[in-house]
């Protein structure tokens, strides 16, 4: 965030000597950040190294090269199985711009097996981007079971196992933990932990695909606290 700024010129230094009292008196207006495009957004996402030594993208996407002006989805409004199909995976929440990346290993023998995703939406205003934040946490409350058929037979169900409010970095965060199960498929449920947190007109999303371990190596909140600077150092 940037601060304008007066100075007074040798040529006209009596008026400024005249004006000084009125504006030191004056407020510092502070300038929103300056919003940017889904193509430039993605230049504020984690590399896929920042996540584990070893890790390569699987598939990312963004809003493109301008500013997003259409509502696609309402999130007060969506069906619950739509609502944990798109969030944080595709683009029309009413942002002004969206990107988002997926990683993984590039060996299935790395000690460490999990996939990442990130995810930012850009809003129009603070006030957008925490109606927005405060929309999500709202709907996974509300929609804490779905399930769907898994194609083959069985039925895929997804849980919110558990939700935590949080502070990463003083920033306002929900941490969730969802289960995945299939009727078809013995053995524990797969399991997903995601960071979202707010930041200004952003909302960000990390989480993690737990494959062989128990919980996010790194952490999510450390991961969260690398990526947005990346993002403020854009605007």
């Amino acid at each position: 965030m940037s601060f304008r700024t007066k100075a007074c010129a040798v040529t006209v230094a009596a008026a400024c000597a005249l004006f000084a009292p009125a504006a030191m008196a004056a407020p510092v207006t502070a300038h929103a950040p300056a919003p940017v495009t889904g193509k430039q957004l993605k230049n504020g996402l984690l590399p896929p190294s920042h996540f584990l030594p070893g890790y390569a993208s699987l598939f990312a996407d963004n809003s493109g090269g301008s500013l997003e002006h259409t509502t696609v989805f309402r999130i007060s409004s969506m069906r619950c199985l739509a609502f944990w199909t798109f969030i944080g995976g595709t683009k029309g929440f009413g942002e002004t711009a969206f990107a988002d990346e997926s990683a993984a290993a590039k060996s299935p023998s790395a000690s460490v097996l999990e996939i990442f995703h990130q995810a930012v939406y850009q809003a129009a205003s603070t006030k957008a981007a925490a109606t927005m934040f405060a929309q999500i946490g709202a709907k996974y409350k509300s929609c804490k079971t779905v399930s769907a058929k898994d194609g083959k037979g069985g039925t895929l169900k997804q849980t919110v196992h558990a939700r935590v409010a949080e502070k990463v970095g003083g920033h306002q965060s929900l941490l969730l933990t969802e289960n995945i199960t299939d009727t078809k498929t013995p053995g524990p449920p797969l399991v997903i932990v995601a960071l979202w947190t707010l930041d200004g007109t952003d909302v960000y999303l990390i989480s993690s695909e737990l494959l062989s371990v128990h919980a996010p190596k790194p952490t999510l909140s450390s991961l969260m606290l690398k990526l947005i600077p990346r993002v403020r150092a854009l605007k």
